[in-house]
């Protein structure tokens, strides 16, 4: 069985011209939100073995300070692609994970990580979930190597979000 986790990377600053996006930064709360994340995958006892990120900056900022609440020492892939790709290239990366490990992270970017949740859980591209910023899914799928991960394969476990776990 094999867990995957797609995480949207925190509250980010607003504006900035398509220039400038990339480069935009956490708020405030979207770097509690992002620790927040991290201390409940801790609590849960929910560990990745494998965290790819988008390069932008909002999300490297989410997946560092998820990493570090959540007590992950590994080494994180960054993934250009998944800020100026598209859904195949979260695909690629989930069946390229490697196969040692159960459990994979990737943090990304809407309308991308929306999409690929709906993708992998539902064959029929129909649109299940909106993720908002700083929210975390997890699905399990059967597979005993990521290369077996296939659109609408995967069941929708559980999901969280920053609003969740400040009530």
């Amino acid at each position: 069985m094999k867990t995957i986790m797609i995480l949207r990377h925190a509250e980010a600053q607003r504006g900035g011209s398509a220039s400038t996006d990339k480069k935009r930064k956490l708020t405030a709360k979207g770097r509690g939100d992002a620790t927040k994340i991290g201390q409940f995958l801790d609590q849960q006892s929910i560990a990745a073995g494998y965290i790819e990120s988008s390069t932008a900056k909002r999300a490297r900022e989410t997946t560092t300070l998820l990493a570090e609440s959540a007590g992950l020492s590994l080494n994180i892939n960054w993934n250009d692609n998944f800020y100026s790709g598209g859904p195949a290239d979260y695909h690629q990366a989930i069946r390229q994970a490697p196969d040692e490990v159960d459990n994979i992270l990737l943090v990304g970017h809407n309308p991308l990580v929306s999409r690929l949740v709906s993708g992998l859980c539902s064959s029929e591209g129909q649109y299940l979930v909106r993720m908002l910023q700083g929210t975390l899914v997890c699905m399990e799928h059967p597979a005993i190597s990521w290369d077996q991960v296939e659109p609408g394969t995967a069941r929708l476990q559980w999901m969280v979000t920053p609003e969740i776990l400040n009530s």
